[in-house]
């Protein structure tokens, strides 16, 4: 493997789940968990499938949450480019206000403060900063993931408010369907057509494709929905009763007409428009409608040998203008599983009657699924976007507070390690940041939101003065060095930097064999050297270092 401590680790459990569910994905797979349409019981059964898929699909993304370390590392990059910019422009200010000021050494000396002051490099994580970041990010995906599964499971369905219209409507035509066959007569006949018919145009499937919408603003109809029916029929066991029972519902030709001029005289004005408007049929559909149930579509999941026969308005692809098929759907098998749905008659319908023969009507869904996947799309985005912003708030606040005082003691510590007689330069220059803030906090006036906050309570100057263990540590580590670096001296750099590098023991070992120091001493007479200073003053020691 790339990385040592990748092999077992959370990410590569992460990433070893998040492939295998890629095999939820297969059309047969995902099928199969849901279950068969058929039985009734399989619906909760489906929506557990649901919520699984997606959010198989969320821990795929989430694996994309380790480009929080790229993002992190570009950050400081950034933010280093953006301080030595910040200093150069300064520098040029002061030398615009200043122009005489272009030699002093105090000038030069801040830039050099500052830009050692920037002794963190970037992308140079530490242990502790790589350990808890890995951490927070762990704890945070494994919150996501929970919530998603468990908050499905906490909420009331809108669907069980409520029966369906499609449900509704299919025990009013189960109804008026077994009336005709008791009686046998043309009135209940008509009664059947009309309500068969009323169940198609009111989910009609063509009133969706209209470029306008509803024709009325004031009223509704099915453009407002995203299922609509596309398959009507009979499944049963028996093929004798399946085929009496399919040759009696079918629906007469007039029946169809009377259904046409019914929706015509609706739609007429605005005015005498019902509320909700039913919409037209093409005329190759009213054909179908009007054609006997023939269609021979048996149940390929099943294996209790049901069969089925009946109509569908999809049977074949074909454009009338406002309308096109492009896709043909002669069986409802010739949609995925998520892409269909399937509602019976309950009403006065017994088990073993269900069994042997009942009403089928089967949705088209496609238009709901399109809309869905987009807006599971843009979840699994959101949920991704703020796991970002939250992994980097979490470890903004850690590193800000901690991890990078830490690796600044680090930092100052290192440099003693290597050259123990730096600690006064590392104290020298800490005195000038301090003397440089300082400074820089005096100038500053306070703005009208900061002055409104103080005077509302929400913000003291005693918050803004106490200072963090963390700087007392860093400060107190410099002080230690530079008492070192005079007490031992020169002489003894040797052995703080031996025992320095000793990290795996607290010992310390005074017996270090010492080096033979070769120095050159040289005297220089300057002449006149009162006349100088009082000439020079303040530069006096620049003119002395130089010559």
């Amino acid at each position: 493997f790339a990385k040592d401590d990748y092999f077992l680790s959370f990410f590569f459990v992460l990433d070893v789940v998040s492939t295998v569910t890629l095999v939820i994905d297969l059309t047969w797979v995902n099928d199969s968990l849901q279950g068969s349409e058929e039985d009734m019981s399989n619906d909760r059964v489906s929506g557990t499938a649901k919520i699984g898929t997606r959010t198989s699909r969320v821990v795929r993304v989430l694996r994309l949450i380790r480009i929080i370390k790229l993002y992190k590392a570009i950050y400081e990059a950034r933010q280093l480019q953006k301080k030595k910019e910040e200093i150069a422009k300064q520098a040029t200010m002061d030398t615009q206000l200043y122009p005489g000021n272009e030699d002093d050494d105090d000038s030069y000396d801040d830039m050099e403060v500052q830009q050692a002051s920037m002794t963190r490099v970037p992308g140079k994580e530490s242990r502790v900063g790589k350990k808890l970041s890995e951490k927070t990010t762990r704890r945070v995906i494994l919150l996501v993931l929970v919530m998603m599964l468990v908050l499905p499971y906490l909420k009331v369905e809108d669907a069980q408010q409520f029966p369906t219209s499609a449900g509704y409507g299919a025990d009013i035509i189960n109804e008026a369907f077994n009336q005709y066959l008791e009686s046998n007569t043309t009135e209940d006949k008509t009664k059947y057509d009309k309500a068969l018919l009323q169940y198609v145009y009111y989910h009609n499937w063509f009133t969706k494709q209209l470029p306008t919408g509803c024709p009325f603003d004031t009223s509704d109809c099915a453009v407002n929905f995203d299922s609509h029916v596309f398959w009507v029929g009979f499944v049963g066991k028996n093929q004798s009763v399946l085929l009496d029972r399919a040759s009696k519902a079918r629906v007469d030709s007039t029946s169809v007409s009377d259904m046409e001029t019914l929706v015509t005289s609706t739609m007429q004005s605005k005015s005498t428009a019902w509320i909700y408007i039913f919409g037209h049929m093409p005329s190759k559909v009213q054909t179908i409608l009007s054609l006997s149930w023939s269609n021979n579509c048996p149940l390929q999941s099943d294996s209790s040998d049901r069969k089925r026969r009946g109509i569908s308005i999809l049977e074949e692809t074909f454009t009338e203008d406002p309308w096109n098929v492009d896709y043909a759907v002669p069986c409802p098998e010739n949609l995925r599983r998520a892409e269909r749905k399937k509602y019976t008659p309950r009403l006065n319908v017994a088990s073993s009657e269900f069994e042997e023969l009942h009403f089928a009507f089967y949705f088209d869904l496609r238009p709901f699924v399109k809309q869905e996947s987009l807006f599971n799309l843009l979840t699994v985005l959101f949920v991704c976007i703020m796991l970002l912003l939250a992994s980097i708030g979490f470890a903004n606040d850690a590193n800000r507070l901690v991890l990078y005082p830490v690796e600044n003691m680090i930092a100052k510590v290192e440099t003693i390690r290597n050259n123990p007689l730096q600690a006064m330069k590392v104290a020298d220059e800490e005195f000038k940041v301090e003397e440089i803030n300082r400074a820089k906090a005096a100038k500053q006036e306070k703005s009208r939101l900061q002055v409104v906050m103080e005077w509302t309570g929400c913000s003291s100057k005693k918050d803004n003065t106490e200072i963090m263990e963390t700087v007392i540590l860093e400060k107190t580590i410099i002080k230690l060095g530079s008492l070192l670096a005079l007490g031992f001296g020169e002489a003894g750099a040797n052995i703080i930097e031996h025992n320095m590098h000793g990290v795996d023991s607290a010992c310390v070992d005074a017996m270090v064999e010492g080096t033979r120091v070769e120095c050159i001493i040289g005297a220089t007479r300057i002449r006149d050297f009162s006349t100088a200073t009082e000439v020079l003053q303040a530069k006096v020691m620049t003119f002395v270092n130089q010559i």
